[in-house]
């Protein structure tokens, strides 16, 4: 049986699936700097319920269960991830 990966970007744990699938709350604490990954994963998701067609519900080790994508619904994902963090869209 294969093994969730986590790999370290910038400080911050990022899991991935055995399968290669990344977990969307870590990716989006990563990429935005974020403290709030759950808040900005929830406003995504009310403003562009389309990205859940792209996800699922993963538990990482007995450690709760949290979405995951894989590598086309992380873009779909980004395509519209930066609106919600305002740090990278400031000037």
């Amino acid at each position: 049986m294969e093994k969730d990966v986590i790999v370290d970007l910038d400080s911050v744990a990022v899991r991935f699936t055995a399968e290669g699938k990344i977990s969307v709350i870590d990716a989006i604490r990563a990429v935005g700097g974020s403290e709030h990954p759950w808040t900005v994963w929830k406003n995504l998701k009310t403003n562009h319920p389309e990205i859940l067609d792209h996800c699922e519900d993963y538990s990482f080790q007995k450690q709760g269960s949290v979405p995951v994508a894989d590598s086309e619904g992380w873009d779909k994902i980004c395509a519209v991830l930066f609106e919600y963090l305002p740090d990278f869209c400031s000037p």
